[in-house]
C-alpha cells in the first residue's frame, strides 16, 4: 500500500519511509513544503476575490461526486480499509460515508459561517455595517495546517472544508487511519478543474500529505514554516510537542487545539422513556464511544428501582441496535471485560452484559458512587479508549452532586488522558434539565444537547467552545467618521 500527497498545483518532491504492514508512504520534503507556503499566501489573496457563492459551489459539487460514487460502489475498498483501521463495523462506515454529503452542503457551510463571524458569511467578501459609519470584513489567517485525528473522517473534513471555504491556503495531515477516506473525498477536485475557474484555484489551495511524529518535513512546518494558523486534533504527548516547537516559529502562528474531551449522560423522571433508553444505546454502540460527544458516564437521577427498569430498556436496545453493528474484538479485550465486571460486581454494582462477543455490551448500575475506578486499577487497559459498549451508571437522589463528579472526573484512572466533558446528554423533566444547565455550566463544558443524538452536531455550533469559521479568519474593522468623542 502507497500513500502519498494529493495535490492539484504540482508535482511536489517527496521522501520515502517505511510503515509496519508493507505500507509505503511518500511525505512532502521540506523543499516542497516552503515552496507551497510560499505560493499558498499569493492564492489566498486570489481565493478572497473569489464571490463565495462560487466558493461554495465547488464544495456542493464534491458532495454530489461523493454521492455518486458511494452509489457505484467505487469507495466500497475505502470504506473496508477505514473498518479495519479503526476498528468499526462496516456498517457505521457506510454511516458516516453517507453523512459526507451533508457536511459538503453549500447551505450547511454557510449556516456555519454565518453563526462564526460577525457581519455573517457576507463579511467573508466585503465590509459589512456593525452600526452607522463602521464595518467589519473576515480575511484568512493562513495559511492553515490542520493536524487531524483518525477517530472518524467528518472531523477532519469540517475544519479542512471552512478553512479553505474562508479563503485559506489549507495543509491537511491526516492520520494514517483514515488517510484514504479522506483524500477520496478530495479527489473530486481533480475532475472539477477544467470545469470552473474556482475549483481550478480552490483545488490548487489544499494539500494533503501523511506526515509521521517523527517526519523532519513536520518539524520544519512547526519550527520554520510560514504558517498563520495550526489546528491540532489530539492530547499528549504530542500537543504539548507541537506547541514548543511553534513556539519558536518566528511567523508566530495561531496554535488551536481540540484537545481529548468525553461525554456524560443525565436521566430521569419522566424523561426516563423508552426513547431515551434507545438514545443511550444507539450513542453507546456509534463510534465505539470513541467520539469526543459519546457518553462514557451516566448519572440516573432519581430511586435506584426507577435506574433499573431504565436501564433494562437500555439492555434490551443494546441487544437490537449493537447487534446490527457487529464487531471483532480480540480475546485479550474480551477477557478484561469479563475482569472488569467481576470487580464491578464484588464492588456492589448490578452489571448487565451481552452473551454475543460480536455485540460485547456491558450497563453497570452503581448506587450513590462510581465503582469504575476499581477496575480500572485492578486492569489498566480497561481505560477509557479501551472500555467499548461500556457504560456506568451512576444512581443519584439529586443533581447536588453532580458538579462535583463532572469536576472530578479528568482526575480519575478511569479516563485519564481526557481534558474534561465536552457533551452532556439529557434527558430530563424541562426543571431538572435547567438544574443541569445551571449547576455544571460552570464546569467548561460545551454542549448540552439531547441524549437521543449526541453524536449530531448542528451546523451553527461552535467546536469546543469556539465558532469555527473564527479559527480561521482575522476581522478588519472601518470606521468612515471621526468619533465625536474628545480625549479626556
Amino acid at each position: 500500500m502507497i500513500i502519498e500527497p494529493f495535490y492539484l498545483g504540482g508535482d511536489p518532491e517527496t521522501t520515502e519511509r517505511k510503515l509496519d504492514g508493507d505500507i509505503l508512504v511518500k511525505e512532502l520534503s521540506s523543499t516542497s513544503l516552503h515552496a507551497m507556503l510560499k505560493e499558498g499566501r499569493q492564492l489566498q489573496a486570489e481565493l478572497c476575490d473569489l464571490p463565495l457563492d462560487e466558493r461554495l459551489q465547488v464544495i456542493s459539487m464534491l458532495g454530489e461526486i461523493w454521492q455518486q460514487r458511494m452509489i457505484d460502489g467505487e469507495l466500497d475498498s475505502a470504506k473496508r480499509e477505514l473498518a479495519a483501521a479503526t476498528g468499526y463495523p462496516e456498517k457505521l462506515i457506510d454511516m458516516e460515508f453517507s453523512f459526507v454529503k451533508k457536511v459538503l452542503d453549500a447551505e450547511e457551510i454557510r449556516a456555519n459561517l454565518d453563526g462564526s463571524l460577525v457581519g455573517g458569511a457576507e463579511a467573508l467578501e466585503s465590509y459589512v455595517g456593525l452600526r452607522e459609519g463602521e464595518g467589519i470584513r473576515h480575511l484568512p489567517a493562513g495559511p492553515t495546517f490542520i493536524i487531524s485525528s483518525g477517530n472518524s473522517v467528518i472531523p477532519t473534513l469540517i475544519p479542512t472544508i471552512v478553512s479553505l471555504v474562508s479563503g485559506n491556503f489549507t495543509l491537511l495531515k491526516p492520520s494514517i487511519s483514515n488517510y484514504r477516506a479522506v483524500v477520496e473525498v478530495f479527489s473530486g477536485l481533480e475532475g472539477l478543474m477544467s470545469k470552473s475557474p474556482a475549483a481550478h484555484l480552490m483545488a490548487r489551495s489544499l494539500a494533503i500529505s501523511y506526515l509521521g511524529h517523527d517526519s523532519p518535513t513536520l518539524e520544519e512546518a512547526l519550527g520554520q514554516g510560514d504558517l498563520g494558523v495550526v489546528n491540532f486534533w489530539g492530547g499528549e504527548p504530542a500537543r504539548s510537542e507541537i506547541g514548543q516547537k511553534l513556539s519558536k516559529n518566528p511567523h508566530h502562528p495561531r496554535l488551536f487545539v481540540n484537545g481529548p474531551l468525553t461525554g456524560i449522560a443525565v436521566i430521569g423522571g419522566s424523561r426516563a422513556d423508552d426513547s431515551a433508553a434507545r438514545g443511550l444505546a444507539l450513542n453507546m454502540i456509534l463510534y465505539e464511544q470513541q467520539l469526543c460527544s459519546s457518553p462514557t458516564l451516566a448519572f440516573y437521577i432519581g430511586p435506584y428501582e426507577e435506574s433499573l427498569r431504565f436501564a433494562a430498556k437500555v439492555r434490551d436496545h443494546l441487544d437490537a441496535i449493537g447487534s446490527q453493528y457487529p464487531v471483532e474484538p480480540s480475546n485479550d479485550a474480551l477477557f478484561v471485560r469479563n475482569s472488569a465486571q467481576k470487580v464491578l460486581m464484588f464492588h456492589g454494582s448490578k452489571v448487565m452484559s451481552s452473551s454475543s462477543p460480536r455485540n460485547p455490551w456491558t450497563l453497570v448500575v452503581s448506587k450513590g458512587a462510581s465503582n469504575l475506578e476499581a477496575a480500572v486499577e485492578s486492569f489498566p487497559s480497561f481505560n477509557v479508549h479501551g472500555r467499548r459498549r461500556f457504560l456506568e451508571m451512576v444512581v443519584l437522589d439529586s443533581t447536588d452532586r453532580l458538579a462535583s463528579f463532572v469536576a472530578q472526573l479528568p482526575h480519575m484512572n478511569a479516563f485519564r488522558g481526557v481534558d474534561k466533558v465536552q457533551t452532556v446528554g439529557t434527558a430530563l423533566p424541562e426543571d431538572l434539565r435547567n438544574e443541569v444547565l445551571w449547576s455544571l455550566a460552570p464546569s467548561g463544558i460545551y454542549r448540552f444537547v439531547p441524549v437521543e443524538d449526541m453524536f449530531l452536531r448542528s451546523a451553527t455550533e461552535p467546536y469546543d467552545g469556539m465558532p469555527m469559521a473564527a479559527l480561521f479568519t482575522y476581522a478588519v474593522y472601518q470606521r468612515q467618521t471621526p468619533s465625536k468623542e474628545e480625549p479626556g
